[in-house]
């Protein structure tokens, strides 16, 4: 019996390449996560399958916001598979930017229902799966952002700055129960987030990069499939930066 693996938000961008990236596991389960149920989210299920049969992807729909529908989505995917192996925390949202003097609170909290308060409730509900079993792996999805800052961005760099102090917290206090918490901070990755950007603000910000291009979905797919793995037995409490070289330079 392999491995059970939950990713939220796996429709698109990251979330789909870390989904694939799994997908390519012998014999994993996978519950994959989206807001509601699509033809192309169904249809892309249907091609992991088909490319690897030993697999099973399991669609788990709920909205990040309805704090009862998650839980009621999770306690029925929890009765089926009893263990998850690895959480990851991979859904967010990133709202209009505005600067800090124009936002007003009512974004501030939607950003940290979604990017935070879900994030954190979801792992207290897997967490108690996880403790029965004495392990797991739980990766949060932060950004460089959260060592940077982004212009008019205020509650999106302080939503990412709370997992990455999560993602420490925890992995003290999980470490007793053989768990794992460990996070990855994307720079800029080809995505439609960063493709809706002004063409001569990407480029500069591509400029700025050691490696002088966008990262892709998958090469962030592979940092979180390694923390998931054995392979990162000995590692916890990081946050993984994948960058290109930005921030370091």
């Amino acid at each position: 019996m392999g491995r059970t693996v939950l990713i939220t938000g796996t429709n698109r961008g990251i979330g789909k390449a870390i989904l694939e990236r799994f997908a390519k596991e012998d014999s994993v389960t996978i519950l994959a996560h989206a807001r509601k149920e699509s033809e192309d989210f169904l249809r892309d299920i249907e091609n992991l399958k088909s490319d690897n049969p030993s697999i099973e992807v399991v669609p788990v729909y709920f909205d990040l916001k309805n704090s009862e529908e998650m839980k009621a989505a999770l306690k029925e995917a929890l009765s089926v598979h009893k263990k998850i192996d690895v959480l990851v925390n991979n859904a967010g949202v990133v709202l209009p930017s505005k600067a800090f003097l124009m936002t007003d609170m009512d974004q501030v909290r939607e950003s940290f229902d979604v990017n935070f308060f879900a994030q954190t409730e979801i792992t207290q509900i897997i967490c108690r799966a996880m403790i029965r079993n004495r392990k797991g792996s739980i990766i949060n999805m932060a950004s460089i952002a959260a060592f940077t800052g982004i212009e008019g961005q205020f509650e999106y760099v302080s939503g990412k700055s709370a997992i990455v102090g999560m993602t420490k917290k925890l992995s003290k206090e999980l470490a007793a129960y053989g768990i794992r918490v460990n996070a990855v901070a994307p720079g800029m990755i080809n995505t439609e987030m960063i493709m809706q950007m002004e063409d001569s603000m990407r480029e500069g910000l591509k400029e700025r990069l050691v490696a002088r291009r966008m990262g892709e979905p998958s090469e962030i797919a592979n940092t979180v499939y390694f923390l998931g793995s054995e392979e990162a037995s000995y590692i916890s409490g990081q946050t993984i930066i994948v960058d290109g070289g930005g921030y370091s330079s």
